[in-house]
């Protein structure tokens, strides 16, 4: 669905934790909130050549977060709908899902996006 999705993310206590995302659509927001805990794990584990993980390991990344929220627009309100963890979790689950049922798409642009050192992972990256 092509919905315009932000995230705020707080890791810990300190106000400088604090992150947005900013993404064209909620598919993308997905992706890249997979992407932010592989580039976790990645950083953790330099020397793995393939990351692998269950949804249990992504939503605790999620739970570990003081903060990690979406605002999604809603055009027959013309706002942003709040949604919390456990909205990101279920919406993460479909998002996986939906990709296993469909054909096989090349990857190659999106792999190339996560291979990408820093900001790869999402469009903007700010303070809030």
């Amino acid at each position: 669905m092509t919905v315009h999705t932000i995230l705020l993310t707080q890791k810990d206590q300190s106000p400088a934790s604090r992150t947005y995302f900013d993404y064209e659509t909620i598919a993308s927001a997905m992706d890249n909130i997979a992407g932010l805990y592989e580039q976790k794990l990645q950083q953790e584990n330099p020397r793995l050549g393939e990351i692998q993980y269950r949804a249990e390991d992504l939503f605790h990344f999620i739970d570990s977060h003081k903060e990690f929220v979406a605002l999604v627009f809603d055009p027959s309100s013309s706002n942003y709908r709040p949604r919390d963890k456990e909205w990101i979790k279920q919406s993460l689950l479909r998002h996986f899902s939906n990709a296993r049922s469909d054909p096989p798409q090349p990857r190659q642009q999106h792999q190339q996006q996560r291979s990408r050192g820093g900001g790869g992972y999402h469009r903007q990256s700010r303070r809030w």
